[in-house]
């Protein structure tokens, strides 16, 4: 990349160099989250790998919590937190850039941008203006929009009620939907929609959720990563031994690999399980189209908040633009070339 790339090397770099860390000290951390399972399966590598010397006890709170534990860090009433970026776009929409940004970038775009370009160092700005260190965690993919009926245009999706997250919500609003629901919110009733994204399919399967909402469309320019991410106290991070900081880094970057495969993994044996009770639809063209023209003017939106805005999501279209060309190549081509290999 052509700007701020030296300045974005952080993690990448880190886990790969120089000998097993170790721990140095005794250390006990707290962790908010509503991801326990993901949580706990950090917190026990963790431990493993520092042969009990860091120890991270695991809070779990509802969904609808997760707005909160920005704040809750950030102040120090816990240590930790493991959710979604995305859950904070009421403090500063920037923080759904690293999480979910419709019309964005796909789950390894984006795990490139922040662990070997300057998305790395924009998380820094942003995470310090709020007193938070934060890494990326997994990612649970790209997610469809779900639906009762078939789609068949633009206003099959705008005239019924509907659900998203996120900066997703915005673009469901731009797109002229009148009446969106926070589907993560406290009481969200998701069988009650007409419509949605926000859940992979394995997450509407242990949900109880496929035989109400068959209907499967995508590609989903709403929904094109859904990445999850683990916040420190800033203070809490610069206070730990380099060894120690080591250690996490690497345990956090194994889990995040672990959590990505596994959510690959887990939405395709749930979709073939699913059969014929999934029918799968390509997106309409004019959903698309305007799905493209909302997420511009929601990143337009973000920029347009201040000059920590403006600089994020100028390295991030920098960076996207640098990078369209050969996912176009390597990924989207590919794959649509080895669909035609395997069907034959």
């Amino acid at each position: 990349m052509k700007r701020r790339t030296l300045l974005g090397t952080g993690l990448g770099a880190m886990v790969v160099a120089g000998a097993p860390a170790r721990a140095q000290s005794a250390v006990a951390l707290s962790l908010i989250t509503d991801r326990p399972a993901l949580a706990q399966a950090l917190a026990d590598r963790v431990a493993r790998t520092s042969g009990g010397a860091v120890q991270i006890t695991v809070q779990p709170s509802p969904s609808s919590d997760a707005a909160g534990f920005l704040a809750a860090v950030a102040a120090g009433d816990a240590d930790m937190y493991f959710s979604a970026e995305e859950a904070f776009i009421e403090t500063n929409a920037a923080f759904g850039i690293f999480s979910s940004m419709p019309g964005g970038m796909s789950p390894s775009e984006l795990e490139s941008w922040v662990q070997v370009a300057d998305g790395r160092f924009m998380w820094d700005i942003l995470g310090e203006e709020y007193g938070v260190k934060c890494f990326m965690a997994g990612d649970d993919g790209p997610m469809p929009i779900w639906s009762k009926a078939p789609i068949s245009g633009l206003g099959d999706l705008t005239s019924g009620r509907v659900g998203s997250v996120g900066l997703g919500a915005n673009v469901m609003r731009t797109l002229g939907a009148s009446d969106v629901t926070d589907i993560r919110a406290s009481g969200a009733d998701l069988a009650s929609l007409d419509a949605f994204e926000g859940l992979n399919v394995a997450q509407m399967a242990e949900a109880g959720l496929l035989g109400t909402f068959p209907y499967m469309t995508t590609p989903n320019a709403g929904r094109p990563a859904s990445a999850l991410s683990v916040g420190f106290n800033l203070d809490t991070w610069n206070g730990l031994s380099p060894e120690n900081q080591m250690l996490i880094e690497r345990c956090i970057m194994a889990e995040h690999g672990n959590n990505r495969a596994k959510a690959m993994h887990d939405s395709a044996l749930a979709l073939q399980a699913a059969g014929v009770a999934v029918t799968a639809q390509a997106m309409p063209q004019d959903i698309w189209d305007a799905q493209i023209s909302a997420s511009n003017t929601t990143m337009l939106d973000i920029i347009e908040t201040g000059d920590l805005g403006a600089d994020i999501g100028d390295a991030y279209l920098f960076f996207i633009g640098d990078v369209a060309g050969w996912s176009e190549i390597g990924e989207a081509a590919f794959f649509l070339g080895r669909q035609g290999v395997l069907t034959q």
